[in-house]
């Protein structure tokens, strides 16, 4: 068992790391066009209120976040040049040496403020349609 939880705090911190090296690599103009495309559609997916397969739908809904997702990411970090790659670890790391010295409290606040964002695009699309 302690295995199965030390492979999953492994996986769950790249992850994490993945999700930064996409963020910052999608930045950069020597990054191909496609991985751009990619990356965007993965991160923006990632934060989005709405999944392909409803939550509700047992199993499948969770598949999409608990898989789907993770293989992206490590799919467009997988195949990102050397050099903007490096880079965008380099800087990952870097932000995760400096801002994410408590990882619960980091979560807590980016959850946060997902939510806000959320809520202040919907209380605009409200304002518009009314």
């Amino acid at each position: 068992m302690a295995g199965l939880t030390g492979a999953l705090k492994a996986r769950f911190l790249r992850f994490r790391k993945e999700i930064l090296v996409v963020a910052y690599a999608v930045r950069d103009p020597r990054t191909p066009w496609h991985l751009r495309l990619a990356g965007v559609g993965l991160l923006l997916y990632l934060a989005s209120p709405v999944d392909l397969v409803p939550v509700f739908v047992p199993i499948l809904g969770i598949l999409d976040d608990l898989l789907i997702v993770p293989w992206g990411l490590s799919r467009v970090v997988g195949r990102l040049p050397e050099r903007p790659r490096a880079e965008a670890e380099a800087a990952a790391d870097a932000f995760i040496r400096r801002y994410v010295a408590r990882p619960l409290l980091f979560f807590v606040l980016l959850l946060t403020l997902l939510m806000l964002l959320w809520a202040l695009l919907l209380g605009l699309l409200w304002w518009l349609l009314r």
